[in-house]
């Protein structure tokens, strides 16, 4: 078998954390059985931890890797995205406002959703048939319960995706923005106000996906002061003009306006090549 191998520090991550999981999951079921007297299962049971545990230190090792590499690109991105900034005048207006379209913006993300559900139903459905067909085919003629049964079995297999994307959807909702407004000394997000001193830090999506290997679905803005980290969500990574994803045409003068507010104010604004 092929050990399946994937790009990236943040789905390294998730792996590591998912098998180190079921690796304690699984010991503590084999020293149950073993408390038990069933040394034959308890064993059994070792064998699979051994194996979901060389998966965790697997991925924990791809983890370490990809980590180290992605913060190097990193660094290279934002040593070009300073140096294209700085060759611009840092000079700005005393005020820059930001209008987003958060209506536009979440209704095109309820209609992406909608429009995942309709096709997981109808990819149910298909299933529910395919099963069917090759039941009759086998010379299995199933009976109405069961055919019941088989429908609900192809509707459930759906389920934990329709509601990983209903989560996606009232993650964005929930925290895009409506207004961004860039002042002398302070920042500005809804009714929401950052001033330059207390920020340590602000992370913000590039404005082209240059990590093809990011599960993150969201372009973001992250407001770090000490005490808090503020994350809105500004549209779909992979939006465009042309397609039916949340799409802010404005972005990329956003990040040079922030960027320069950033450089006048002594904030520092960093460009996160994982998103």
């Amino acid at each position: 078998m092929t050990i399946p191998v994937y790009k990236g520090r943040k789905i390294n991550k998730i792996l590591f954390i998912v098998f180190l999981t079921i690796t304690l999951i699984l010991l503590a079921a084999a020293g149950i059985s073993a408390l038990l007297a069933r040394p034959e299962i308890a064993w059994t049971i070792c064998i699979i931890a051994l194996i979901t545990g060389a998966f965790s230190m697997l991925y924990g090792i791809l983890w370490f890797i990809y980590g180290r590499k992605e913060k190097k690109t990193e660094q290279v991105l934002n040593e070009v995205f300073g140096q294209q900034y700085a060759s611009e005048d840092t000079t700005q207006p005393d005020y820059r406002e930001f209008l987003l379209p958060k209506d536009r913006l979440t209704e095109t993300a309820l209609r992406r959703f909608r429009s995942i559900v309709l096709w997981t139903g109808i990819a149910a459905l298909g299933v529910f048939l395919l099963i069917c067909v090759i039941l009759y085919a086998a010379g299995s003629s199933p009976d109405p319960l069961h055919q019941l049964s088989i429908l609900l079995f192809s509707i459930l297999i759906m389920v934990p995706g329709i509601l990983v994307q209903q989560g996606i959807y009232q993650k964005y909702e929930q925290s895009v923005p409506s207004r961004i407004m860039l002042f002398p000394g302070k920042l500005i997000i809804d009714n929401t106000c950052f001033y330059a001193g207390e920020i340590r830090e602000i992370r913000i999506s590039p404005d082209h996906a240059y990590n093809p290997n990011s599960p993150d679905v969201f372009r973001e803005m992250q407001v770090q002061t000490d005490t808090r980290t503020a994350a809105y969500r500004i549209d779909y990574r992979n939006g465009t003009p042309a397609n039916d994803q949340p799409f802010w045409a404005e972005y990329e003068s956003f990040i040079a306006a922030l960027t320069s507010w950033g450089a006048v104010n002594n904030v520092r604004v960093f460009i996160s090549y994982m998103s």
